[in-house]
């Protein structure tokens, strides 16, 4: 297929008006025309989604080659469920799925459940926000029932905002598949008896249910700042004691006085590390 070099032109001129040569550009093969622009696109899918979608505009090549890219991550809001449902054979390569709903209904159960049973066959990660617990416990549910589906493709499962009192994770709670596991506890500020109930819930599960998971990653985004120190002494002691070298600690931030509800907003902060999100960290028992 020809592109023409006004159209080659254009879409340099979207991407970097003031700093690419289009002229030298358009003289490339074509075959290397595609490849910049995929990996342009690859690089700015998510500060520039709108840019990144004209691109499947150009040309069926280009089309071919870039919405891959943008249906890699699929982040399901409460505002774009009707646009995912009417496209959903689209999802077929999507890996990632992060699920940011707040509002409980009917549709979005329905509309997760031909994601997660009928139509993302290539599905590899899933991101929970667990700030509604009967909802947290459904999505898990239809990860578990690979029966139905494609699910037990799943081997990255994330859950935000995990509160160990609403949600007393057990290894039957989770998709067999799971062997990496990132859980974001929310943890108050003391006197809150959060601390206590989520070591506990800590030690429990590493003894009994967690035969599965190859990695766990704990991070402290949900960690108030007052009491981030004693989670950060508390989970290395229990690292330490049973001598788990699954355990892996992300400390780069934690909770600021007043921000709990605004984190509840950033659930898409994560999305550009991709996998690599489940690989950060530092392990908490190293053997001597």
């Amino acid at each position: 297929m020809v592109l023409s070099n006004t159209d080659l032109a254009d879409v340099v001129h979207a991407a970097e008006p003031a700093r690419v040569d289009s002229s030298c550009f358009t003289a490339l093969p074509f075959e290397l025309v595609v490849l910049v622009i995929t990996v342009a696109a690859r690089d700015c899918v998510l500060a520039s989604t709108p840019w990144v979608a004209s691109l499947t505009l150009v040309c069926r090549a280009i089309h071919n080659a870039v919405d891959p890219i943008l249906v890699e991550t699929l982040r399901l809001t409460d505002t774009n469920l009707n646009a995912v449902a009417g496209n959903l054979t689209r999802f077929q390569r999507t890996q990632r799925i992060n699920i940011v709903l707040r509002i409980s209904r009917r549709d979005s159960e329905t509309l997760l459940e031909a994601l997660l049973w009928q139509h993302c066959s290539s599905l590899k990660a899933v991101t929970l926000l667990d700030n509604r617990l009967i909802f947290s416990d459904h999505v898990l549910f239809m990860l578990r029932s690979s029966h139905k589906g494609t699910s037990d493709s799943v081997t990255y499962l994330q859950i935000r905002f995990f509160t160990v009192f609403s949600h007393p994770l057990r290894q039957q709670s989770l998709p067999a598949s799971v062997t990496h596991l990132v859980l974001d506890p929310f943890i108050r500020a003391p006197p809150s008896t959060d601390m206590q109930g989520f070591v506990s819930f800590l030690s429990r599960y590493l003894e009994e249910d967690s035969h599965s998971i190859q990695r766990l990653l704990l991070r402290t985004a949900f960690v108030s700042v007052d009491a981030k120190a004693a989670f950060i002494d508390a989970v290395t002691s229990i690292a330490l004691a049973q001598r788990d070298m699954r355990m892996w600690l992300d400390e780069d931030r934690s909770l600021a006085r007043g921000e709990e509800y605004m984190l509840k907003e950033e659930a898409t902060s994560d999305e550009h590390l991709g996998l690599a999100l489940w690989y950060r960290g530092r392990q908490l028992y190293v053997p001597t």
